[in-house]
């Protein structure tokens, strides 16, 4: 009989178990379902005004190709004056002029700066912002190895630069902008992180631990200024088809899981406001949902096949 009841009172308590994980699941799953409604699906029919949530000028860095120029492209459609930072400013003027032929009321300036170099920048993007209702900030510039690479194998110069551009770059300019927001008590900045930052990336790693630092700025000033009105707004995307995945032939076309940087920045734009946090893309909301994603052995493979891939051309 006293087995019995042993046996019964394990029973009991492996179910109990068990009703405690599968609620457990079904809450996050939920959750989940719910974040990602609000994230991607009820901004669609939710009309906004950027000009009066944030102010009337965006800033974006890194905006000659890629995800900082369809950027662009989306704050003017919105009807936002542009500053366009970058170190080419021949083509910035180009993609200036280009923008203004398509939104007529649209004003646009541009600051010739090369974030390698935020010393000698700085003054000169403090003369270009003041006097302006600056709204948005897109921190985008960011550079990456030019393939996955064995640490080794990297210049020191290259290292340098990837902490320069992708960590104080970021850094300087929210400096700049977030007072100014802060004082009018609303803005917007939104950093470029990446999925990469959330789990060690071997071949990456360096690029991987600049993105993490992203992550965690980001988040952290969220928690500072949202009682400011100011949204920052950390974007963690996964492979998206711009110049930074050529390396591999499978990333240069635009597929389910990569999309072309006009469609990712079609799509992140509209969640900022609804989500503080997220990948900007919902395809890419799926692949984080699974933590196998992020096995730092898994990437590592995935990554020396890319290796291969690109020393192969």
């Amino acid at each position: 009989m006293t087995n019995f009841h042993q046996i019964k009172a394990v029973k009991d308590i492996l179910c109990l178990f068990g009703l405690l994980y599968t609620s457990k699941i079904t809450l996050q799953t939920i959750l989940n379902l719910f974040q990602g409604f609000k994230t991607f699906i009820l901004p669609c029919f939710w009309k906004r005004n950027f000009i009066q949530e944030y102010g009337a000028w965006a800033v974006v860095t890194g905006c000659t190709r890629g995800i900082g120029l369809c950027y662009a492209h989306e704050l003017a459609i919105r009807g936002m004056n542009l500053i366009l930072i970058g170190r080419n400013v021949t083509k910035l003027k180009e993609i200036a002029s280009d923008i203004k032929a398509e939104y007529n009321d649209v004003e646009i300036e541009v600051i010739e700066a090369d974030f390698a170099d935020n010393d000698d920048i700085k003054k000169t993007i403090e003369d270009g912002l003041a006097g302006k209702d600056i709204g948005v900030l897109v921190n985008n510039v960011g550079v990456i190895l030019p393939h996955p690479m064995y640490f080794h194998e990297v210049y020191e110069g290259q290292f340098a630069q990837m902490i320069q551009v992708n960590i104080n770059a970021a850094t300087m300019m929210t400096q700049m902008v977030l007072p100014l927001m802060e004082k009018k008590k609303k803005g917007a900045i939104i950093n470029l992180a990446s999925v990469s930052g959330l789990s060690p990336q071997p071949l990456q790693t360096v690029y991987a631990a600049t993105k993490a630092y992203m992550d965690f700025f980001s988040r952290g000033l969220q928690i500072e200024y949202e009682s400011s009105g100011i949204t920052v707004q950390t974007l963690c995307p996964s492979y998206i088809c711009t110049s930074m995945t050529a390396f591999s032939d499978n990333l240069s076309q635009p597929s389910f899981f990569v999309p072309s940087p006009d469609s990712f920045a079609a799509s992140a734009i509209r969640t900022l406001g609804f989500s503080s946090y997220t990948t900007g893309y919902w395809t890419h909301s799926l692949q984080i949902l699974f933590p196998f994603a992020f096995l730092p052995r898994l990437i590592y493979k995935l990554n020396k096949g890319f290796r291969s891939e690109a020393l192969a051309k």
